[in-house]
Formats: structure tokens, sequence, C-alpha cells
């Protein structure tokens, strides 16, 4: 009985354990992910939309020229809508956060 009880506890543990290493697969997965978006964004800010820094995002553009042109502004307002609210918003704040770092190592 005892064996028995033991053997269950472990076989509890190593599924605590997996469960805790697919979370963290997962993580990063989608960490990698978001990274694909992000390179993909900056790809197409460049080659369709003729943007003149390659580290802006296609969103974080749309919501920085918003209140320039219509077209930007209908643009903000599709992406924002086909993701989430504020998606535009948040992807010029990262933006900006990552030229910062980038500026930041490069003055270390």
């Amino acid at each position: 009985m005892l064996m028995a009880l033991n053997r269950e506890r472990k076989l509890k543990e190593r599924q605590w354990m997996s469960q805790n290493k697919l979370d963290d697969v997962l993580d990063e997965t989608l960490e990698y992910v978001i990274r694909v978006g992000d390179a993909t964004s900056q790809l197409l800010n460049v080659v369709v939309f003729f943007g003149d820094n390659a580290n802006e995002s296609v969103s974080g553009r749309s919501h920085r020229l918003k209140d320039k042109s219509k077209a930007w502004k209908w643009l903000n307002a599709s992406i924002d809508y086909v993701f989430d609210d504020n998606h535009c918003e948040r992807s010029y704040v990262n933006d900006v956060a990552r030229a910062e770092r980038t500026v930041k190592e490069a003055n270390q």
C-alpha cells in the first residue's frame, strides 16, 4: 500500500513538472510568434508602405501618422478592429521602447 501511494505521488510530481515544462514551451513559442509577426510588420512597412524606418511596425506607424492622413487613420482603425482596441498605440509604444533599448545598449 505504501509503495502504491509513493508511486502515485511520484507520478503526480512528474505530471506537475511536465505541465510546468509545457507552460514554458508555450510561453517561448508565443514570444517567438510575436517576434516573427513584429519582424513581418516591419518588413511590410518598408516594402509595401515605403517606410524609411526599418524598425517601425505598420501598426506603430499608423498610430503615429493617424492625425496626419485619412489613409493612416483608416489603417489604424482597421488594424485596431482586426486585432483589438489600442493595438496600434501599444505597437507604437513598443517601437519606441525597442528603439530606446537599442540606443541604451549602443551607449554602454
